[in-house]
C-alpha cells in the first residue's frame, strides 16, 4: 500500500513539472511575440547600385605582343603618327579594347579595331617634345579591355617623352632573359633573379641588325634601377650582345616586380632603352613574361 502511494506521488510530481514547463514555454512565446510587435519596422531604403563594371589594374598579362610602326612626322604641327598593333593572350568575343595614353594630367583613349588576323590596331598621333621650350612630358601607355561588363587594365610602359613614336629600332631577344633562382638563403621569401648567361640579343632596324655603343643590361625592382651590367659582344655573332658571366643577379622578395632592359647609344647618337622581360615574384617563384616594347629615346 505504501509503495502504491509512493508511485502515485511521483506520478503527480512529474505531471506538475510537465505543466510548469509547458507554462514556461507558453509565457516565453508570448513575450517574444510582444517584443516583435513592439519593435520598429525596418527602414526601407534604396540600395546603392554596385557598378557591374570593375577595373582590375595590372591584371594577369593581357598583352602578348605590342608593336608600333612610325608613320611620319608633321614638322608644321609638331606631331608624330604611328600605327599601333597589339595581341592579347586570351582574346574574348565582342571584347572592346582601348589604348589609354597618359600625358601629364591628360588621358587620351584610343579605341582599337580588331583585324582579320586577330590583332587590335589603330593610328595614334602625339605631339613631339617642343624644340623651343624643351618640354618632355612623360607618357604612359595602358591597354584596357572590356568584356561582359568587366574592365581589365595592364600598364604597358612609361616613356620620358614621345620620341619613341619616331624610331624604327627594335630589340630582338634571341635567347632570354631572366630566371628566378631559389637558393639556400636563410630568409623566407627571398631569392635571386638573374640574367641567364646564354641571353643574347641584337638591335634591329627593320630586318637588319645595327651596331650600338655602350650596350648595357639594367635590372629594375619595383620601378627603381637596382643594377647596371655592361653587355659584351658575342664572339659567334656580329652585333649580338650578352651579359657578363659575373654579378648578373639581383636579390628579390615575394611581391617584387622586376624589369629587365637593354640600353645603348645608337648610330644617331641617341640613347635607347628597350624593355625585354618582366618578372613577378610570388610564393617564392618568379613568373617571367616577355615585354618587348618600343624603346624609350632621349
Amino acid at each position: 500500500m505504501r509503495e502504491k502511494k509512493l508511485t502515485l506521488w511521483m506520478l503527480g510530481l512529474a505531471l506538475a513539472l510537465c505543466a510548469a514547463l509547458a507554462g514556461l514555454v507558453l509565457l516565453q512565446g508570448i513575450r517574444l511575440r510582444a517584443l516583435r510587435d513592439s519593435a520598429p519596422a525596418a527602414i526601407s531604403a534604396p540600395q546603392e547600385e554596385v557598378p557591374s563594371a570593375t577595373a582590375q589594374e595590372n591584371s594577369a598579362h593581357l598583352t602578348q605582343a605590342f608593336e608600333l610602326t612610325p608613320a611620319g612626322t608633321d614638322e608644321t604641327k609638331g606631331t608624330a603618327t604611328a600605327e599601333v598593333s597589339l595581341r592579347l593572350w586570351e582574346d574574348q568575343m565582342d571584347a572592346a579594347v582601348k589604348l589609354l595614353i597618359e600625358a601629364g594630367e591628360e588621358t587620351v583613349s584610343v579605341p582599337l579595331e580588331k583585324s582579320a588576323d586577330g590583332a587590335y590596331t589603330a593610328p595614334v598621333t602625339l605631339g613631339l617634345p617642343s624644340r623651343q621650350s624643351g618640354e618632355n612630358a612623360p607618357i604612359s601607355l595602358t591597354v584596357e579591355m572590356e568584356a561582359d561588363g568587366v574592365f581589365s587594365r595592364e600598364r604597358l610602359g612609361e616613356y620620358p617623352n614621345t620620341l619613341f613614336m619616331t624610331t624604327t629600332l627594335r630589340a630582338d631577344l634571341k635567347e632570354g632573359g631572366m630566371t628566378y633562382v631559389r637558393k639556400s638563403l636563410p630568409t623566407p621569401g627571398v631569392g635571386l633573379i638573374r640574367i641567364n648567361p646564354e641571353c643574347r640579343l641584337s638591335v634591329l632596324d627593320g630586318a637588319e641588325s645595327v651596331a650600338v655603343r655602350e650596350p648595357t643590361f639594367r635590372l629594375y625592382c619595383n620601378g627603381k634601377l637596382e643594377k647596371t651590367l655592361p653587355a659584351v659582344e658575342d664572339e659567334t655573332g656580329w652585333n649580338l650582345y650578352g651579359p657578363q658571366a659575373w654579378d648578373n643577379a639581383l636579390v628579390c622578395r615575394n611581391g617584387d616586380r622586376i624589369l629587365l632592359t637593354f640600353s645603348c647609344t645608337g648610330e644617331d647618337g641617341r640613347f635607347y632603352e628597350f624593355q625585354l622581360e618582366t618578372a613577378r615574384i610570388a610564393h617564392e617563384q618568379g613568373e617571367v613574361t616577355s615585354r618587348l616594347m618600343p624603346p624609350a629615346v632621349s
